[in-house]
């Protein structure tokens, strides 16, 4: 008896719970041993719902039980949910009057007579679909679908916040200023995957490469033996090591006599072997590099690479002003952008433009005087050419300009003559109509100034057999009537000039006469 009575007063239902229960879903007499066998079972599966309820409740970040709570839990024990309890207000209880312990649920009586006059809601909208720009040529459009510029500015401040953190955080000293691929990234408006970022560097990594590597200093030479000196002078100023060969020293001696190096032919052999493993190395950086540009000239999807393509040119043109092989592989890489039709360059041309300039008319584009600089510019004027006929009809005085540059090169006495043969090449592209208006007024002048640098004593007559070839063959071509001329490639000293033609005006045919004294 005592047992029975402790755990009657431990749980919340009892005996007659349960028959009250059993008389509402219509289950008249239950017998007192049936009631009390079942009342521990129902207390339990209470506790266990009420107890998975509580998990819903505490994941939902809330501190008031719902309705929601109790049929999540009841679901997940597979079980079937309540309805008609699923309103945002908890149910009222209240407690019945001559009672203590007795509540009942405060439902409101409704007239079903009321609900039928009440009209009906309206029908809901069906879905639609519009479409509209996310962005064009990498600008967002300011329409109403997007975010406007202060929400974008709004949305993107804790990011700068938490990179100028990280920059203030690290680095050397602490510095906040960026440099290499790390500021190029920055600048640019599209952000770029994880595989994306990866093919840009390792183009990146292929076009520096052309970049020849620093030369080595010479290794030091180790003392012969034989207690003699380190180093004997053999032939003409040539230095060998003083070694113990098979014949004694005999055989050296009428070595050194002859000015022959014991140790000549494994030279030559080591040199040999070292010319054909550079051939290779090159052969294989230059058909890497080909299969790079081929994919920015063919892929459709570069667009989201321009910005950091054009960064790229700008930032690797000022670096490398006297590297010839970069600057030729950044030429080519900008004729491969040019060529790609889905890549469109208008938004950066302001980035392309002096750096491909400078590749035309630069005073200094290479270390060594002998270097092959005319190539180079003949190709940056080609890509300056092809620059103004893509985007010429959008921007109206894109060409007045480039041509205004090339003449105001030619026209400046204390320019290089270097530079006088990139602005001659660039007015040259633009075709004869050009060359009528702009070169031919100021032909005169020039002729003095390049027949008196040519009649000068070298060095300084050397250069400028180019530029003076370069303009006596447009001359020569330009003899002709403007609509009958066609723009010609770069001139070549070896190719004998043409006389004028009959028809030709007095005046170009004397000019012509001039260039062909020169050459």
């Amino acid at each position: 008896p005592n047992e029975c009575t402790l755990r009657t007063h431990m749980s919340l239902l009892d005996a007659s719970c349960i028959r009250v229960i059993a008389e509402s879903v219509g289950i008249a007499q239950v017998s007192d041993e049936v009631a009390e066998a079942l009342a521990p079972d129902v207390e339990y599966r209470l506790r266990d719902i009420v107890q998975e309820a509580l998990k819903f409740m505490r994941h939902g970040r809330r501190e008031t039980l719902t309705c929601d709570d109790i049929n999540f839990a009841l679901r997940a024990r597979s079980c079937d949910p309540l309805y008609g309890y699923s309103g945002t207000d908890p149910p009222r209880f209240c407690r019945a009057k001559g009672t203590q312990d007795v509540y009942y649920l405060d439902d409101a009586e409704l007239n079903l007579a009321d609900l039928m006059a009440v009209p009906l809601p309206s029908m809901p909208r069906p879905p639609r679909f519009t479409a509209h720009w996310l962005a064009v040529s990498g600008v967002q459009p300011d329409v109403a679908e997007n975010p406007t510029s202060a929400e974008a500015l709004a949305a993107a401040q804790p990011a700068r916040a938490a990179a100028s953190k990280r920059k203030r955080g690290g680095g050397n000293g602490g510095g906040d200023e960026l440099n290499g691929d790390e500021a190029l990234l920055g600048q640019a408006k599209q952000v770029l995957w994880a595989e994306q970022q990866v093919w840009l560097e390792k183009l990146f990594e292929i076009i520096r490469a052309s970049k020849p590597a620093a030369p080595q200093p010479a290794a030091p030479q180790p003392a012969g033996g034989g207690g003699g000196a380190a180093m004997e002078v053999v032939g003409e100023g040539a230095a060998a090591p003083a070694t113990s060969h098979p014949g004694g020293e005999a055989a050296v001696a009428a070595s050194r006599a002859a000015g022959i190096s014991l140790d000549s032919s494994a030279e030559r052999a080591e040199a040999e072997a070292a010319q054909r493993r550079d051939a290779e190395a090159e052969g294989g950086h230059e058909a890497a590099l080909g299969s790079a540009l081929r994919s920015v000239a063919r892929e459709p999807s570069m667009h989201a690479y321009a910005p950091y393509l054009c960064q790229f040119v700008e930032s690797e043109v000022q670096r490398n002003l006297q590297c010839l092989p970069m600057l030729f592989a950044l030429m080519r890489l900008v004729r491969a952008m040019l060529s790609n039709l889905s890549l469109n360059l208008e938004a950066y041309l302001q980035q392309i433009l002096p750096a491909v300039t400078t590749c035309v008319v630069g005073r200094k584009l290479c270390a060594a005087r002998g270097d092959d600089h005319w190539s180079l510019r003949a190709i940056a004027a080609g890509v300056m050419h092809t620059i103004a006929a893509q985007y010429g009809d959008r921007f109206t005085d894109l060409q007045p300009r480039l041509t205004k540059t090339y003449r105001d090169a030619l026209e400046d006495r204390k320019r290089a003559l270097t530079t006088h043969f990139g602005a001659l090449l660039g007015l040259r592209e633009f075709g004869p109509h050009a060359v009528h208006k702009l070169l031919l007024p100021m032909m005169p002048a020039y002729l003095q100034l390049v027949h008196g640098v040519m009649s000068a004593p070298l060095p300084d007559a050397a250069p400028a057999a180019a530029p003076a070839a370069a303009a006596s063959d447009i001359v020569r071509e330009m003899a002709q009537e403007p609509g009958d001329a066609a723009p010609a490639s770069a001139a070549s000293e070896s190719t004998p000039a043409p006389s004028a033609s009959p028809a030709a005006p007095p005046k170009r045919a004397r000019l012509v006469r001039q260039m062909e004294a020169l050459r």
